[in-house]
């Protein structure tokens, strides 16, 4: 069992903490405790004055007065000690310590020596019992701590009550009520300070565990927002990909139908891109693609518009409320950009730098129209272009793109 009760403790880097929140706790509570007894000690002083107005006071009187001027000053002492120190409880952590011991001792001897002035009239021992009790549920202090103020103060009430009652029953029963009350006393104190040790661990545990859980949380977040953006995007080039660029397409051409504005479309191809990668390896090819991709990112700027790869050495450019001059402006800018950085390509048939060749198609979206149109012909406007290489090709208007043209024109 005492074993068992050494065993109380918090963990060794929460212990500052721990000792710092009952010691807040206890110095609220000896301030508390410090006013109440100024406050009665002053009642006192003015009742024993008031019914003694015309007597002489009689030794007890004297006694019990004097004890009850002891209690006000004091508790006056304490109490403003208690209120500085309590002004910076971490700071000082050591001086509330000791001063709480002095304070709970004092209490205790106080109230011993009134029961033992009692034992001259009445017989009682009832103010020290309750000091007893009080100061066990009243404070919070380690058990070990509390017993040897209990043990030695206890101590010498027994060792005195002898001369202040001659009663030998009385003075058996006040020893063994004040002794249980005492081991009663110091096992309450005991569980309390056990239990309030316990919620405190168990406070650390689910602290410890809530933020753990707020680490994995943010851990699955940043996780869940990579795997987000790798399905968004190419893992070459960190444009957007196909996938995206398929529902782009489908957005814009919806919007651009709903307010009858152009909605135009650049596909662009490495010119001889296999020769490129046969020659200078497939390393080469990758962080060739991946300049490529930064050229046509850094010309198409708007936030409305989308560049993404499209398979391979294949890019498309989503253009919302884009006219045609303005995207074959872009394109021809994105190709002479392209020549600018001039990407060693010895093996090329036109140049001896990368080139690329783009397929530029505007239309505006309607009923007699498709998505798959759209793009079919735009792809048509690339190989053309292809041919050629190095060069833009504006895809040919359809019969259909013509009668949605009219439909839109009619409209307007």
């Amino acid at each position: 069992m005492i074993k068992k009760i050494k065993l109380i403790s918090t963990p060794e880097n929460y212990k500052t903490e721990f000792i710092t929140s009952i010691t807040k706790i206890n110095t609220v509570r000896s301030q508390i405790t410090a006013k109440a007894f100024i406050v009665l000690e002053l009642i006192m002083l003015t009742t024993h004055f008031i019914t003694n107005m015309d007597n002489t006071f009689e030794p007890p009187d004297t006694y019990y007065v004097s004890m009850y001027i002891i209690m006000l000053f004091a508790m006056i002492v304490f109490l403003l000690i208690f209120i500085k120190l309590g002004k910076n409880v971490p700071k000082h952590l050591t001086g509330i310590r000791y001063t709480g011991i002095f304070f709970i001792s004092f209490i205790l001897i106080w109230c011993a020596g009134i029961s033992l002035l009692d034992q001259l009239t009445s017989g009682q021992i009832i103010v020290y019992i309750v000091a007893i009790i009080a100061i066990a549920v009243t404070p919070i202090f380690e058990p070990f701590i509390l017993l040897p103020i209990y043990l030695i103060i206890h101590s010498f009430f027994l060792i005195l009550m002898p001369y202040f009652q001659k009663s030998a029953e009385l003075l058996f029963a006040n020893s063994i009520n004040s002794i249980t009350f005492l081991i009663m006393s110091w096992a309450i104190s005991y569980m309390r300070y056990k239990q309030w040790t316990e919620d405190f661990n168990n406070k650390i545990i689910l602290q410890e565990k809530n933020d753990e859980l707020k680490r994995i949380n943010k851990e699955l977040e940043e996780a869940n927002q990579k795997l987000e953006t790798l399905s968004k995007t190419d893992s070459l080039t960190g444009v957007f990909n196909r996938f995206m660029f398929e529902i782009k397409i489908k957005d814009e051409w919806n919007r651009c139908k709903r307010y009858f504005t152009p909605l135009s479309l650049i596909m662009t191809d490495i010119d001889y891109f296999k020769l490129f990668n046969d020659n200078y390896g497939h390393q080469a090819g990758d962080y060739c693609i991946q300049q490529i991709a930064e050229v046509l990112s850094d010309c198409a700027k708007r936030s409305s518009d989308m560049v993404a790869r499209y398979g391979g050495e294949e890019f498309i450019i989503v253009l919302p409320h884009t006219e045609k001059e303005k995207a074959l402006e872009l394109a021809e800018q994105m190709r002479r950009r392209v020549e600018e950085i001039s990407v060693p390509h010895l093996h090329s048939d036109i140049a001896d730098h990368i080139t690329i060749s783009l397929g530029v198609n505007t239309i505006i979206p309607s009923n007699e129209s498709s998505i798959e149109e759209f793009i079919n012909n735009t792809d048509k406007a690339l190989y053309k272009a292809k041919e050629k290489r190095n060069c833009t090709c504006l895809a040919e208007i359809s019969n259909k793109q013509s009668l949605s043209l009219k439909f839109v024109i009619n409209h307007i």
